[in-house]
């Protein structure tokens, strides 16, 4: 009877036990089946993505990994038969988790499809995808912990059965005496201990039974199930783990316009090249991975070099190196890289992971700079370079030979090093206004040498600015023109002075004579022009010669000057005529106390060597605005107010009136500019 109970007690635990073993393997195999779901799910945004950035990349393997997930997710449904696992629908309280699942999937699946129609700079297609991939993820993460929680149910569940098995096992027990305790009761509590801790989750727990009875395999079969679940769990993480780091990973290199990413093998192809990459060198992807040789991008002696630096690390001899070389574009355009290299292992073989950036315009830029290096330390310009607020940074040989000062006595200092002190503050307020506006200024400054010696520089000051629209430095070029001011100084006065008198000339008179009728046109002030014609000179030039008479032209020039304002003008025209603009006046008859100045003046006697003369003066004069609107009319009746005053018996003023009578045709009347 023993025998039958115990036979009896094993079909039992037997019953009990494989009805345990098929729910834990169906569990696992659900968790299983949902894990490979999860990672359908992320492996079809990774090749969307990489069909996206790279069409060449698309394959219609993504719409069987879609149809393989939606398969998945309907056995997880209703039951079924999948990745040669039969695993049954998922409990009636999970079903919620998987309808979220399905609509996470529908959302996703529409971003998948709406990127692969996307332009490649979409990123709102790309945000869509990730963040609908993320949601999906969520949900198929949620669906599992939710099986887990049903498998550790389950296993309550066979764990309250187990307990009532044991109570049974106790009467039988206490029936069969110490034998069924001995062959049933202990391994029975053995594996009761099992389920506890794989309960719990403890899926390190293993059953001590010895093989060769049902318990036996009872606990061989739990050791296996326990085992598998816990390497299922184990290689769960792991890949998700490894698919995180992968989506990084392809995200960054995705990502990154400014460095060329290769990988090359040992027989020097291009296993990988990214976009940036194909962009400098102007072929697609497809073509640089599909077998491009590299001596299509390195020609001649370039390639050589790169061959031989590239062989060098496969060989072990520089695990790392930078270099730089020549490249040729698919146009057949030269440019110049700057190449990184590191030795890796790919699958078990060595493989050349490197990075490469297009450093043309920075040797451009450099050979530009090495130019203007020559060009400032060899120019004879002077150029000076300072900071944002004047201070001096640098200085070329030229500064050096121009002022006297060199580097270390200047460096540091302000410009003002070199002010002679000829221009006042507005001077310089306004010089630095302009340079805030515009950036620029140029003109003529008055500088001191360090000798103290004065000179003229013709400066031009330009300012560098930052990226961020700040002043870097400031950039002043100059040169010595003293000189050649004064050479057109000079030049300049011969053209508007009197060579004799070094008064204003007929040319310089004109001008001012315009000029005064545009100021009193505009300010409405009029002003006087009187025309003068010395009585006695010729008698004075025929008796004592032209040196007498050049002398006494240079004295009148002088008394007439001193007689006026300095806001008025004195002119010679010629010969014995003179003029003045007398400026400034309200009435003709202001011009009157000027005149009578002028006459008693220039009949004082003369003392030309040691001889004495007497002259006199003929002077008319022309009221502005009343007396003509030009300067040719203006003139004209100043002439002949000048002969009205010869005809009454010389050494008279007349202001002119309109009853004045025009000059004999014997005489030429004065011409206007």
């Amino acid at each position: 009877m023993a025998l039958s109970l115990v036979i009896l007690l094993a079909i039992g635990n037997v019953s009990i036990v494989q009805f345990l073993l098929r729910e834990s393997d169906g569990t696992a195999a659900t968790l299983n089946v949902a894990g490979k779901m999860r990672m359908l799910s992320q492996r079809i945004s990774l090749e969307a993505l990489a069909g996206h950035r790279d069409p060449a990349l698309r394959d219609a393997a993504t719409e069987t990994l879609a149809g393989a997930f939606e398969a998945v997710h309907e056995a997880l449904r209703l039951g079924g038969h999948v990745f040669d696992l039969d695993i049954p629908p998922v409990p009636a309280a999970l079903a919620p988790q998987l309808q979220n699942v399905h609509r996470a999937w529908v959302s996703h699946r529409g971003a998948v499809t709406a990127l692969a129609a996307a332009p490649a700079d979409d990123g709102a297609a790309v945000a869509r995808l990730m963040r609908t991939g993320a949601d999906l993820l969520m949900h198929t993460e949620a669906l599992m912990d939710g099986l887990v929680s049903e498998a550790r149910l389950s296993q309550q569940r066979a764990l309250y059965g187990a307990y009532a098995l044991f109570l049974l096992d106790l009467l039988l027990l206490a029936l069969a005496g110490w034998v069924v305790s001995r062959q049933i009761l202990r391994p029975i509590q053995g594996l009761v201990q099992q389920c506890r801790s794989l309960a719990v989750g403890d899926y390190a727990a293993r059953s001590a039974l010895p093989p060769g009875d049902e318990l036996g395999e009872l606990g061989r079969a739990l050791n296996d199930s326990a085992a598998h679940i816990e390497q299922l769990l184990r290689d769960i993480e792991k890949e998700h783990a490894a698919l995180a780091d992968a989506q990084s990973m392809f995200k960054g290199l995705s990502d990154n316009t400014v460095a060329g990413i290769f990988m090359l093998d040992e027989n020097l192809r291009f296993i990988h090249a990214n976009a940036r990459m194909a962009d400098m060198l102007g072929y697609s992807q497809a073509e640089l991975v599909g077998g491009l040789a590299l001596d299509r991008i390195f020609a001649g002696e370039a390639y050589e070099t790169v061959k031989a630096r590239v062989q060098d690390r496969f060989s072990g001899f520089a695990a790392r190196a930078r270099h730089e070389a020549s490249a040729q574009r698919s146009d057949g355009s030269v440019i110049e890289l700057e190449i990184f290299g590191s030795l890796m292992s790919l699958h078990g073989r060595p493989t050349l992971i490197g990075l490469m950036f297009d450093i043309t315009e920075r040797k451009r830029a450099e050979a530009s700079a090495r130019r203007a290096a020559l060009v400032y330390a060899n120019t004879s310009e002077a150029m000076v370079v300072t900071d944002a607020d004047g201070v001096i940074q640098d200085i070329n040989p030229a500064f050096t030979a121009v002022t006297g000062y060199s580097a270390q006595e200047v460096v540091g200092r302000t410009m003002s090093v070199l002010s002679s002190g000829r221009h006042g503050e507005d001077f310089y307020r306004a010089m630095w206004a302009r340079l805030v506006e515009t950036g620029r200024w140029s003109g003529d400054i008055h500088n001191r040498r360090k000798s103290g010696e004065e000179y003229v520089e013709r400066l031009s000051i330009n300012t560098s600015y930052n990226a961020d629209g700040t002043v870097n430095c400031r950039i002043g070029l100059f040169s010595d023109v003293t000189e050649k001011r004064r050479r057109e100084a000079s030049i300049w006065h011969q053209a508007h002075y009197d060579f004799l008198t070094q008064l204003p000339n007929r040319q310089m008179f004109q001008e001012n004579l315009r000029l005064s009728i545009e100021q009193s046109r505009s300010g409405g002030l009029p002003f006087g022009l009187v025309f003068l014609d010395l009585d006695y000179f010729k008698e004075v030039n025929d008796t004592l010669g032209h040196e007498a008479g050049d002398q006494l032209l240079r004295l009148v020039a002088r008394r007439l000057s001193e007689c006026v304002r300095s806001s008025d003008l004195v002119a010679r025209l010629g010969g014995d005529e003179f003029t003045l603009i007398i400026r400034d006046i309200q009435d003709p008859d202001d011009l009157f106390p000027v005149a009578d100045k002028i006459l008693e003046s220039l009949s004082q006697p003369f003392a030309l060597g040691d001889r004495t003369v007497r002259i006199s003066a003929s002077m008319g004069a022309a009221f502005y605005p009343r007396d003509g609107q030009s300067d040719g009319e203006l003139l004209r009746a100043a002439d002949l107010a000048m002969y009205a005053a010869k005809e009454e018996g010389r050494n008279h003023f007349r202001i002119y009136s309109a009853g004045m009578r025009e000059p004999s045709a014997g005489r030429d009347a004065p011409q206007s500019g």
